[in-house]
């Protein structure tokens, strides 16, 4: 479904990816861990449009897409819920989900992936007329992640999304991530609590000084001295 080949990402001078290479298979949840500013979040942005590659290549579902706008990745069926969530605070919960939707919808289709996701996320139709910007930590990133999945992603990639959470928020976010992949959505998921996203991964790559240094299962990863060392306080 993915697959990246001698990813290199640039920031003017600076040189944040070095040649990544992974790949994801159809129904995978798969994870990429490691320090903060180890370049996981400018890796997604390389798949998603957001920052072309400088180097390297990048297929989605068998095709080329290096290059391309973030618009044209979003329209193959890619979405990307952002680090910090990046809700339109001075919007509504109502009009933050119509604007996921509005380009791959109209009509009653549009509205019907907007009841779905009231659904879904019964405490956003509690607060279906509220600015988002009102709404609490935990409440703005379910909202980000609906806004996602009013695009009905095959693909979705997810940056840190138990960033600044507290403990049972970040648990009711993650039921949902493992509910998605359950339903058959293929997953890239980007994680600080390495013991967070290996209890949930299939397979993960750990990221370091913008490499991969290290990947496999999860519980391969789980079980390394690399991994239990440098991020599990094992």
């Amino acid at each position: 479904m993915l697959r990246v080949e001698g990813m290199k990402i640039r920031y003017g001078a600076v040189e944040a990816v070095h040649g990544v290479d992974l790949w994801v298979s159809k129904g995978e949840l798969v994870t990429l861990i490691g320090a903060n500013g180890a370049g996981k979040s400018s890796i997604l942005a390389g798949i998603s449009g957001h920052v072309p590659p400088s180097e390297g290549k990048v297929s989605l579902f068998g095709d080329p897409v290096t290059g391309r706008s973030a618009d044209a990745v979003a329209r193959m069926g890619v979405a990307l819920t952002p680090e910090g969530r990046r809700i339109f605070a001075h919007l509504t919960v109502s009009e933050n989900l119509h604007l996921g939707g509005a380009a791959f919808a109209s009509g009653e289709e549009l509205a019907a992936r907007r009841e779905a996701m009231l659904v879904r996320f019964p405490i956003l139709a509690e607060r279906i007329d509220q600015k988002a910007g009102s709404l609490s930590g935990g409440e703005q990133q379910m909202l980000a992640i609906a806004r996602s999945l009013m695009s009905q992603p095959r693909l979705l990639l997810l940056d840190e999304p138990s960033l600044g959470l507290a403990p049972q928020t970040i648990d009711k976010v993650y039921d949902l991530v493992e509910e998605l992949q359950r339903e058959g959505l293929t997953i890239l998921l980007v994680e600080q609590n390495v013991e967070l996203a290996l209890s949930v991964a299939d397979r993960g790559y750990v990221i370091a000084n913008g490499r991969i240094a290290l990947s496999g299962t999860a519980s391969e990863l789980a079980g390394s001295d690399l991994v239990r060392q440098a991020y599990l306080a094992i």
